[in-house]
C-alpha cells in the first residue's frame, strides 16, 4: 500500500483545515433566480489574462448550473458574514435575509470585501471536483472592511493593517 492510499478522508480534511483561508460565496443567475455556494477553495490564477479558479464538488447544484450559465460571481466575505457562509455551505437559515445585489448581470452579496464577475474560461475535471477557471470581467473592492477567515472548522477575522 502506498502512502497516498493510506490517507483517509477525515485525516485529509483535518490536515487541510489547518490552512487558514478567506471565504467566498460563488454565485450564478439562472432564470432570474440567484444560486450560491460557499467556497474556500478559491484562488487567483493569472494576471494576464485575469483568471481565478474555484473548485466545485460534482454533486453540488452549482456544478449543474455553471455549464449552462457560463458565468459566476465571487463575493469575498467580510467579518460578520459567517451566517451567510454557513447558509450557502448547506446549513440553510430560513430567517436569514440574503443581502442580494446585482452587478454585471450577476448576483453578489452586499457587504462583502470584493466582488468579481467572471466568465467561465475553462472547466477541468479533477477527482470528485471540477475546477472552474473564470476570466474576470469586472471587479469591485471595498478596502476598509475586515476579512472573514476560516481555520480549523471555525470562522475568525483579522485586524486590517494600515
Amino acid at each position: 500500500m502506498s502512502h497516498l492510499e493510506s490517507i483517509v478522508p477525515l485525516l485529509f480534511k483535518r490536515a487541510l483545515g489547518q490552512w487558514a483561508s478567506g471565504v467566498t460565496v460563488i454565485t450564478t443567475l439562472r432564470e432570474d433566480v440567484p444560486h450560491g455556494m460557499t467556497a474556500s477553495s478559491f484562488s487567483s490564477l493569472s494576471l494576464d489574462p485575469p483568471l481565478v479558479l474555484v473548485s466545485v464538488d460534482q454533486r453540488a447544484r452549482l456544478h449543474q448550473l455553471l455549464p449552462e450559465t457560463g458565468r459566476y460571481g465571487v463575493s469575498i466575505l467580510a467579518k460578520g458574514q459567517d451566517p451567510l457562509s454557513a447558509h450557502f455551505a448547506g446549513r440553510p437559515n430560513d430567517r436569514l435575509q440574503i443581502p442580494w445585489m446585482q452587478a454585471e448581470g450577476l448576483p453578489f452579496l452586499d457587504g462583502a470585501l470584493a466582488h468579481l464577475a467572471c466568465d467561465v474560461f475553462n472547466a477541468i475535471p479533477s477527482g470528485d471536483h471540477i475546477i472552474y477557471i473564470g476570466r474576470i470581467t469586472h471587479a469591485q473592492v471595498w478596502p476598509n472592511r475586515e476579512p472573514l477567515v476560516y481555520h480549523g472548522g471555525k470562522y475568525a477575522s483579522l485586524s486590517v493593517l494600515h
